[in-house]
Parts: C-alpha cells; structure tokens; sequence
C-alpha cells in the first residue's frame, strides 16, 4: 500500500470517528420577501369565488425598468365596475341552453325491441336495435376560464326496451349513472381593471421584482426568474433535481392592427445571467416568444442558455407582419431547476416602441441604480431609545447613490436634494452639493450627499419605535429622458428594538456542519449607552435542500475577547435545565423568528450573539450579500474561533428590552453573582477559583470524560500537576444552579 493510500484511509478514518465539520453557503429554497407579500388575489376562476378579472389592451410604448411596480393587482375591493352573468354548459344548435337535468351521451344510444318467430319448428327470439336520433349540441367548458366551446353530436342519455307481446311501450326505459354530458351552470363575476391597474403592464407575478439581486444594473429595480413560484416556494417540493419550465413574465393585450412593417416596431431588453443568485447551468435558457392572436398561439423568437459572467447584455428584435393584430402580446420564461432558488436570471430595461432602428440601442436614460441600504453609519437598524442617547450622530457622513446615465451624450445636473420625512412630512431638506455639474456618457456616476453636522433624526419623537422615510432625486434639463419613475427613489430607516447589519433580504443561506460547532456574531453598543438587556434574539432562517426545522441549537452570548468571542455570558445549554431551540421558516415578521430568552442578559461594549448546534446537521441562516460584514461573523468547529470567508452579513438581530416588553416576571441574569474568576490560564500547577457563591465543580477532558469532581466553595486552588497537558472544561455549579464552562489549558 502506497503512502498516498495510507494518507487517504487514515483521513476518511479521522472523518468518521470525529464528523466533517465546515461551513457553507447554500442557494435558497423559498423567498419569504414573496411569501409575505402573497395576496388572495388570483385571476383564474377555479379561484377567488369565480371573479374573473379583465385587463385593459395596451398602447405603445410599453416599457418598465422595473423602478416601480407594474404588475397587476386583481383587487375586487378597489373595482366600481363588476359584472355577473349566468353561463351554461350546454345548449342546442340554435343557442338555446338546454332543459335543467338533461343528460347525454357521446357515443349511440339505443332501443331494442324484442319479437318472437318461429324458427325450424321452434321459437326464437329476436332482437332488433334502433339507434336513438342524436343532436348537435353546444359545449362551454365551465372548468377553467377563458371558457372553451365546442360542438358535438350526442344522443340521448337513455336506452329503451320493449317487446311485442305486451301492452306497454315501452317494457323498461333507463339511463346510465354516468353521464358524458349534463347541464350545468355557472355564476361568473367580471371585475373590471382598477385605476392603478390601467397603468400597469404585467398580467402574472411569478417572477421577483428586486433590488437584491443583479450586479452593476444600468437602473433601479429588475426581475429575476428562478425556480420559486409566486407564492414564494419551490414549483417541485419532491426533488431536488427537479428541472422544467418556471416563472414567466407576460404582457397585456397591445393593440397593434393599425401597424405595418414601415412603422419599425422593436423589442430590446437587457438580461444578467446570475447576477447575485446562482448562474443558470449550460442547459438552462431564459425564451421569449410572441403571441398570434389570430393564431391562439404563442411562438418561439428568442433564446439564450447560461454563460459563465456577471455581464449585462442586450438583445434588440425586430417585429414582423404575422404579429400586427390587436391583442398582440410578449411574454419571457426561464427553464431550469424547479426545486426553489436556483438558476437566476436577472432582465431589465424591456422596451417596445414604434420608429426605432437597429441602431437604437441606447435607453437616454439617466437613473439611479440602487438605493443605499442605510443611511446610518454601522447598521441599518438601531433600537430608538439608544438612538436617543447617542450623542454622535451614528449618520453616515457620505451617502453615496449609483446612478448611471445610458445616454451617447452627458446630462447636464439639475438641482437634486435628500428629504427627510416623518409620517409624509418633511422634516429636513438637503440640497445635493454638486462637485461636477455634468455627468457623463455611458457611465456610471455617484451622487456623494455631504452629511456631516447637517442632519439629525428628530429625536423629540415620544414614540416607542420611529421610521423615517429618506427622500432622494435626481434632475436633468437635457432631452431626451425616456423615464422619470427612476429618478426618485426612498429608503425607509427604521428604529425599533433591535440592532441589524442586514437589509431584511436573503440571496443564500449560511451553515455550518459538525455538532457542537459554534457561530458568532459580533455587535457594540456605543459609550453612550453603556449597557442594556437582551430579551431576544431574531433570526431569519432560509430553507435550503433539506428541511431542519427538527435539528435543534443553543443560543449563545459572548463578551469579547481581543476581538474574538471570549467568555460565555450566557448559554441556553443549562446542565439541569436547557433550553433548546428550534428553526422556524418564513414566520414572523419579514421572515425572522423571535427567539425569547428565558432570562433577561445585560451587555456592555462588544458582545457576540449566536449558537451551539445540537446536532451536526446544517443550520441555514439567511445570509445578505448586499452588505459586507464578514468582518463580524466568527465560527468555531471545535479548536477557537476564526472568521469567516463568506462576504455578506447574517440575518441575526439582538432585541433589546423596550417600553412595549412584558418582561416585569422574567429574571435577569446576574453576571457579577455568576462571574467565576479563575486564574492562570494556561496553567502548570496550581488554579485559583474565586466566587463566593460555588457550590460544585466538574473536570471534563476534551473526550468529555470528567476527570475531577468535588464540592467547591468561595475559594478554592486545584492541584493540576497530576493532570495530562492539554485543554480540560471546568464546568462550576453555583448555589443558584447555574452553571458557568471556561476552558483551562494546562501545560508543565
């Protein structure tokens, strides 16, 4: 056996005795920001008590950079117009419906007619069939909308025997039990567009509409497609490897009869293979097909499978003649995965319009790209009564908003501003301090807001929490600006109970395998605070492939150790008691769980919140990468904790006590009284404990064998020169019956 053999057995050996232990980043299954929005609406009659909801036909130009929501709503609330009308499934070749309880059959019916005769000096009987007369009838398809006609021959649901020696006619007369036809009727409401929804462009919502997901868009806003429904959940829960057709993105109706070839019709639109998701496979496409409504059928024009980069590329196409009919429509489709977040595709910039050439290739649009996450300095959320406190502003002193301009020419910079609102009202106005007054062509250009001494969020506001609206605008008087939706854009700053790195949105989810494995998440509270008391802990979990909302975990606080978590202020890994938790998807609040604790955990300065696996399966926490906060997330899988190699921010959130918490009946943990002092570590002979509230203390090595066990008291010294070196935990039991680990290295 060669060296190499010898290395590989001995590794796979060491794997299987001690676990694989690692961390990940993993796509997602569901979108909880989809689920959450998921309404009652639905435009097909098998749903929503039979409205069927009408769209109005569109003009050219249709175009959406996806700045702003055009996809239709369906609300019955907000129509004044709807309509009923009665429908019946059958009626005769004159349009008249037919009689109530009248049922047929799609194949002959007969009468049979039964005679005697004499037959080589013997009766014998004899059967005659007549075929009963058939009727044309109508057929409306009441089980789905559009409803579909047809017209058929049937005959009577009935079959007649008589015979010629009785009186009767006829003998017998009956009717199958299963008819193939039977009248029926249908109450259908028509519910007439909305004012908001006349406006709109999209007939379905299967796709995401999104901030989240592309890179380096050239506007605000884009749809992606994937392998997650419109209700936020995979299109296939059965298999993992499912594959097929997923979201599509359809038009209106558009009327086009009055258009012919000379009128140069073109379709362009910008698409991203990836982006910030995952990148679709080589055999993924993203189609786009034309409806022929002379036709009923939808046709093939356009195709492009995955591509390995990040590029955003254009595609511009012509119409032909087949197409100019009223109710002319387009629509886009992915296929890929069906088994939830999975092969991304990102589309922007659709735009369909009259006299356009093959040239016509630019938007001459100057836009913003995306909106800042926060204007704050550190997170995008902190609690307000902390706010209050702080006598630095905790402001950003540069905001800076993308924006690109997609003109061949520059645009000359208008006056722009940023306004804070509260409630609608303006409370301050910034003018932007323009340092170059024209912004060039085909290029990116970031709008830098001075903040420094120049605005406070009003902190006189009595309410227990606060949110402010964060106004931003550009303006241009250079012609010409295809769209102005996108030169406004908001950002909503929230202050309630709680700190955040993260913007509320999950493009992965994080995890880490091996039971015991630890993670960190690091978080300050500013000198002004000083200190305060978690009550909760919030986390987002994101399911990926497997469902392990069963795999149970322990929540963790840390205080800091020279800027790694240090000494465990607080486990729900009680020895007597613990207290396990366990993942909850897409509940809550925007997708996050509120974990309670059962005591109430002061904190000071830099703290670590997070947990201890109770299983080695792999916990998927949501993991944000729109904002970098790698720098904060540590991980230990058994031998101290390092950073992570992930780029983004956890969806994990510290609740803080606040005026609307009933916390008056849940203990606060007492550090000082639980605070063990133990020392030297590392250690060669004797340790010192001091707490004058120990009761009994346990010695685990690192197989978790105890190794010493005795009854201790306020002071003690342990004797560690019979020990082994190594790492040992002191676990020490106080008269409360809480129990405090630290790790004592001891080395002669």
């Amino acid at each position: 056996m060669n060296k190499v053999n010898i290395i590989l057995i001995l590794t796979l050996l060491i794997f299987s005795i001690f676990g694989f232990s690692q961390e990940s980043l993993e796509p997602l299954k569901t979108n909880f920001l989809i689920i959450k929005k998921n309404s009652l609406k639905n435009k097909n009659s098998s749903n929503n008590d039979n409205y069927i909801f009408l769209e109005d036909t569109l003009d050219i130009p249709v175009i959406d950079d996806f700045s702003t929501n055009k996809f239709m709503v369906y609300d019955i609330d907000s129509s004044n117009n709807i309509l009923d009308t009665l429908w019946y499934a059958l009626f005769d070749i004159n349009n008249n419906p037919i009689t109530d309880g009248s049922t047929f059959m799609l194949n002959p019916t007969f009468k049979y007619i039964y005679d005697s005769t004499e037959l080589n000096g013997s009766d014998t009987l004899l059967i005659t069939s007549i075929q009963n007369s058939s009727d044309s009838l109508v057929i409306f398809n009441l089980n789905s909308y559009p409803i579909q006609v047809d017209t058929v021959l049937a005959w009577p649901n009935i079959t007649f025997v008589d015979s010629t020696w009785t009186t009767d006619d006829p003998d017998l007369a009956f009717s199958s039990d299963s008819p193939d036809l039977f009248q029926d009727s249908i109450r259908l409401f028509f519910v007439e567009p909305s004012e908001s929804d006349n406006n709109n462009i999209w007939v379905d919502d299967e796709v995401y509409l999104n901030d989240n997901f592309p890179i380096n868009p050239w506007t605000v806003g884009v749809v992606t497609f994937d392998g997650i429904n419109s209700n936020g959940y995979p299109y296939d829960w059965t298999s993992p490897t499912a594959v097929g057709w997923a979201d599509n993105l359809t038009s209106k109706p558009i009327f086009l009869s009055n258009k012919t070839a000379s009128d140069s019709l073109y379709i362009s639109f910008f698409y991203q293979c990836g982006g910030n998701g995952e990148k679709p496979d080589l055999d993924d496409s993203l189609v786009l097909e034309f409806y022929i409504p002379s036709l009923e059928q939808w046709k093939y024009i356009w195709s492009t499978n995955g591509i390995e980069n990040d590029n955003w590329l254009y595609k511009h196409i012509p119409l032909e003649n087949i197409y100019f009919e009223d109710g002319f429509r387009f629509r886009f489709k992915n296929y890929g995965s069906l088994a939830g977040g999975l092969d991304h595709w990102n589309l922007d910039y659709i735009y369909f319009d009259e006299n356009r050439s093959i040239n016509d290739t630019l938007m001459n649009d100057w836009a913003f790209t995306s909106p800042p996450l926060t204007v704050l300095e550190k997170y995008t959320s902190i609690p307000w009564s902390h706010y209050k406190k702080m006598e630095s502003n905790y402001i950003l002193n540069n905001i800076t908003i993308p924006t690109f301009n997609s003109s061949e020419s520059s645009k000359l910079l208008q006056p722009c501003s940023m306004d804070i609102l509260f409630k609608d009202s303006i409370f301050e106005s910034i003018p932007y301090a323009a340092t170059v007054l024209n912004v060039p062509e085909l290029s990116y250009f970031d709008m830098v807001y001075n903040t420094i001494d120049k605005y406070q969020f009003d902190t006189t506001i009595l309410d227990t929490f606060a949110s402010f609206d964060v106004r931003f605008n550009l303006s241009t008087n250079t012609t010409p600006e295809r769209l102005s939706e996108n030169d406004t854009i908001y950002v909503q700053q929230n202050f309630h109970n709680y700190y955040s790195y993260d913007d509320g949105s999950a493009e992965s989810a994080y995890g880490l395998v091996g039971n015991g494995v630890e993670l960190a998440y690091k978080f300050e509270l500013s000198e002004e605070i000083s200190s305060d008391t978690i009550r909760a802990i919030k986390i987002h979990f994101s399911p990926s492939v497997n469902d392990v909302s069963s795999e149970g975990f322990f929540i963790q606080i840390w205080s800091d150790d020279q800027g790694l978590p240090g000494e465990i202020i607080y486990t729900s890994d009680d020895q007597d008691l613990p207290e396990i938790f366990y993942p909850q998807y897409n509940t809550g609040i925007n997708g996050f769980c509120e974990y309670e604790l059962p005591v109430l955990v002061p904190v000071s300065g830099v703290y670590y919140i997070g947990w201890k696996q109770a299983s080695a399966e792999r916990l998927n926490i949501g993991f944000d990468e729109n904002i970098n906060k790698q720098e904060n997330i540590f991980y230990n899988m058994g031998s101290g904790f390092e950073n992570t190699i992930f780029e983004g921010a956890l969806m994990m959130r510290p609740v803080f006590i606040s005026e609307m918490d009933g916390v008056l009946d849940i203990p606060i943990l007492d550090r000082k009284q639980n605070d063990v002092k133990i020392y030297p570590n590392p250690v060669s002979s004797d340790l010192y404990l001091e707490n004058e509230n120990m009761n009994f203390l346990r010695v685990f090595d690192i197989y978790g064998r105890i190794v010493l066990q005795r009854h201790i008291n306020g002071f003690n010294t342990i004797s560690v020169e019979s020990f082994k070196e190594g790492v040992y935990i002191f676990q020490i039991t106080l008269e409360s019956g809480d129990t405090t680990n630290k790790k004592i290295i001891i080395s002669h």
